[in-house]
Parts: C-alpha cells; structure tokens; sequence
C-alpha cells in the first residue's frame, strides 16, 4: 500500500499555518476500536464504513502484526451524520465532556475533508485510506488492521498520525503557573483586607472627633452623675483640680467639670481613669443618656474663677492630648 506520510505532513503544516488557532486532533485509534466493535462507523460529510460480521479482529497478542482488512466496504455520502454511538464510545474512552469530544471530532473530520479535496489522500490509522477521484466522490482502499488493546496506542503505519503527547515537564510547568496564580491571588486578597481594615478604622478615628468636636459647653440637664473612683491626689508638674482649687478663694470661684473624652465603653472609662489617678490627676466620670445610648464622659472636677476657665482649659488640653470641654457644676 502506498504511503503518504509526507504528504500529509505537508499539508497539515499548510493547514495550521493558514489557521494558527487550528489544533488538529486525531481519532484514528478510537475510530478503528469503534469499528472493529460495532462493525458500522458513520462519520459526518464522508460516508459508512461496514466491516463484515464473519471478520475476526487481531488480538492483543498479534499486536506486532498488520493484517490486510478485509470484508471492509465504503459508501460515501456527503450528507452523512456522525453517530451518536461514536461520541458516547469517544467520551468513555477519552474521559473527556461530551461537547469537548463534539468539537474536537468535527473539527478532525472538516480537517480529512480539507485534505482530501486538496487532492491528496488520507489514511485513517487502522480503517484505510481516501481518496478524491475525477467525478468529485471520494474513494476508499482499506488499510490494515490495528490490534485493539485498552490503551488505544498501537504502532503507526504513518508517522504523521501520531498522536502529541504532553511531556512532565510542560505538565510541571501547567502545576506552576497555577500555583504562582493562587499565590497572586492570596497576595491581592490580603492587601485588599489590609486597606479595608484600614480604612475602617479611619472611618471610626474620625467619627469619634466629630462627636467630641461637636459640643463645646454641654448643658446640665439629663445628667446623672456618678462618681465611681473619688481619690484626689495632687500633683506639682500638671495642673490638676486640687492645685487649681488652692490658688482660689470660695468667694470668686465656681465648680467646673473639665471634661476631656466621651466614650459609649464603660470599660474605657474606667480603665483611662485609674491610669490618670496612676498619675496624681483627680479624674473622675458620668453617664449621659441620648436615646437608649449611654455615654461616659471623662472629666477633672476643679474649681476656678471664670475668667481662668480658658486658661485653664487650654493648658488641659495641652497637658491631656485632646479638646477639653468645659460644664460648669
């Protein structure tokens, strides 16, 4: 039989190089395994191969040997569809979905076409060979049997129709570039958190300064005042509520709350007065009821004429870190 192996190289590098995105996919194997089993192969715009019943296929231990088909006979029918059968039996046999195997396969079969009516023959691996006469129907000369076995990949008759095979190291290279995309992404998703946590917590820094920045006096009604913590003791570097109290007679002075952070956590409170009394500051705090909110407002209890109140309020805030608000008692 004649080979056209050259040939078919040829003008598959024709091919793919007027259609670069065109992968050909071969089913030779699996085509000639579905034939010898079902004796009936219908493939679409070619034609019916029949293989006679009474014909025994070679086993796997004649594996090394071609065996002329015979019994095998051709019709062609450019209207043909492909069966059914054949998509089922590629799909177990191929592992892959149904609509992949669908594509690939017609996509084969346009490419034998395109080849045959480029004037040069074609063999299909284990069916045989076809061929475009003058009258423009194609023409058939079986070939030779291919042992059937499981793994589907016998000896070549042409050299052309082998089959790519994916190497390890193209395989490593595919596990790579997947684990540098989830590291990608891992990274992306941690910076994306780390900005949004950052952003909250401006969001809260600055809703907390407008609270305190929108009262400067702060009226004496619906106060209920507590006084949970009452030691005082002075100190002689800060000007704390006793040193101010000393410098004051009971005649010109009034009692003012000098009152310094607002806070809705009843631990926050406690915890920053005890570290000011740590201090020698006489810190003390109150509830404020807005609604169903409670919030504890921090202050220094001292007593002071008025006209000191903005001295002394701004040296506090100085001393403290934050604007002082000044109530007075």
């Amino acid at each position: 039989m004649p080979s056209f192996g050259k040939d078919q190289a040829f003008l598959s590098k024709i091919i793919k190089f007027a259609n670069p995105k065109l992968i050909l996919v071969k089913f030779d194997d699996q085509l000639a395994a579905f034939l010898y089993e079902n004796k009936t192969l219908r493939l679409e715009g070619i034609g019916t191969f029949t293989l006679d019943s009474k014909v025994s296929v070679p086993s796997e231990l004649e594996k090394e040997i071609y065996y002329p088909i015979e019994g095998l006979s051709f019709t062609y029918n450019p209207k043909c569809e492909t069966d059914e059968d054949v998509i089922t039996y590629l799909v177990r046999k191929l592992h892959k979905i149904q609509p992949l195997i669908r594509s690939d396969l017609e996509s084969y079969l346009s490419n034998i076409r395109q080849f045959i009516n480029l004037g040069k023959p074609y063999t299909i691996e284990g069916v045989g060979t076809l061929s475009k006469n003058n009258q423009g129907t194609f023409e058939f000369t079986p070939g030779n049997f291919l042992p059937v076995k499981e793994e589907l990949n016998p000896k070549r008759e042409n050299a052309d129709h082998n089959y790519p095979v994916r190497s390890q190291s193209n395989a490593g290279r595919v596990v790579a570039v997947i684990l540098i995309v989830i590291a990608a992404l891992a990274a992306l998703g941690g910076i994306g958190w780390g900005v949004s946590n950052l952003l909250s917590k401006r969001q809260v820094s600055n809703n907390n300064e407008q609270q305190q920045g929108s009262i400067d006096t702060i009226p004496q009604t619906g106060i209920d005042t507590s006084t949970p913590i009452t030691t005082a003791i002075s100190s002689s570097n800060t000007p704390t509520a006793s040193g101010i109290n000393n410098a004051t007679s009971a005649t010109d002075s009034a009692n003012y709350k000098m009152i310094f952070e607002i806070t809705t956590s009843k631990e926050r409170a406690h915890r920053r007065t005890v570290q000011l009394h740590s201090y020698n500051h006489n810190s003390k705090y109150d509830t404020t009821h807005i609604g169903d909110v409670v919030r504890y407002r921090l202050f220094l209890p001292v007593r002071i004429r008025p006209s000191d109140s903005t001295r002394v309020k701004d040296s506090l805030s100085i001393f403290l870190g934050s604007r002082v608000m000044i109530e007075k008692q």
